[in-house]
């Protein structure tokens, strides 16, 4: 194992990266690179692995919020509507994250052979942050490594990437990821309950109905999702509604009223209200300023 796993990791994905997002050809994996602080941000995170390399960032998920500096890991174990700040970056010393949308299959997959894990009081929240262990680090160390050599990338790829998977669910950071994967855990009726959101984002909101697909009581459905999310129900779909107007408004050429009802808005003044809440200005002045939305799914 290297002495210094961060050093190694960050050197090497700098290496690699220039400024926004670059595939690591292995995967789906991806360096971020941005020399400079931003503003907060809003996008969809997926299951993922975010491990901060240099610099910090700040990420919330309604009442979840975490701060991330130089190597913590980021975890994400549900599809979240997330706002997301970078606070330490410069020029001379470029925010850098490698970030890995996580297989939920590969975990399964390997969930029967982990030991058992006092998890039970382990926060349910989807989001979480500590500090990454040396053997994650060093797993994503050789990781990045192998994108300099191509004869071994279709041999040792598929390796270090089972690899990752598994230091991550042996770690800390591990603890929501097993939850999820216990048969009977809420957080798992919680994301058959969000599956249907994002299945149907411009439907009326069921809270009923979504309990009834989750086999919970509608007041215990309430309460298992907002701890998971850090959302009720109706703000989630409130922001992934917001969320996928805002890339229809900055990718597209629809009429601002065409997008609201699009996403299930019945007025589009109440759209526009919401949006300027959301975003710090209404659609038709984010679309004339032609401001890049944050568009990458698997995140940090």
């Amino acid at each position: 194992m290297q002495a210094d796993p961060i050093r190694q990791a960050r050197d090497l994905a700098l290496a690699e990266a220039r400024d926004g997002v670059t595939p690591l050809g292995l995967g789906e994996a991806v360096v971020l690179r941005r020399s400079h602080p931003s503003g907060i941000e809003g996008t969809i995170y997926r299951p993922l692995l975010c491990l901060v390399l240099q610099g910090a960032k700040e990420v919330s998920a309604g009442a979840i919020a975490v701060r991330c500096p130089v190597g913590h890991a980021i975890v994400v174990s549900h599809d979240l509507p997330v706002l997301s700040r970078i606070t330490e970056a410069s020029p001379a010393a470029p925010y850098t994250a490698f970030v890995l949308p996580v297989d939920l299959g590969l975990l399964r997959e390997f969930y029967d052979r982990v030991p058992d894990f006092a998890d039970h009081e382990a926060e349910a929240g989807a989001l979480c942050a500590h500090p990454a262990e040396p053997a994650l680090l060093d797993a994503v160390a050789r990781f990045i490594a192998l994108t300099r050599d191509a004869a071994a990338q279709p041999l040792l790829g598929p390796i270090l990437l089972r690899e990752i998977h598994a230091r991550l669910l042996l770690s800390a950071q591990g603890a929501i990821l097993r939850r999820f994967l216990r048969r009977e855990d809420p957080s798992k009726h919680v994301a058959r309950a969000i599956a249907s959101i994002r299945a149907s984002i411009d439907a009326p909101l069921s809270v009923s109905a979504l309990a009834e697909h989750a086999g919970m009581s509608k007041s215990s459905f309430h309460t298992h999702f907002k701890a998971v999310t850090g959302l009720t129900p109706g703000q989630y779909q409130k922001d992934i509604r917001l969320l996928e107007a805002r890339r229809l408004i900055l990718e597209g050429r629809d009429a601002i009223s065409a997008v609201a009802f699009d996403v299930g808005y019945e007025s589009p003044a109440h759209f526009s209200r919401d949006y300027a809440r959301k975003f710090g200005q209404s659609p038709r002045e984010d679309r004339a300023g032609g401001r890049q939305a944050v568009s990458v799914p698997q995140g940090a």
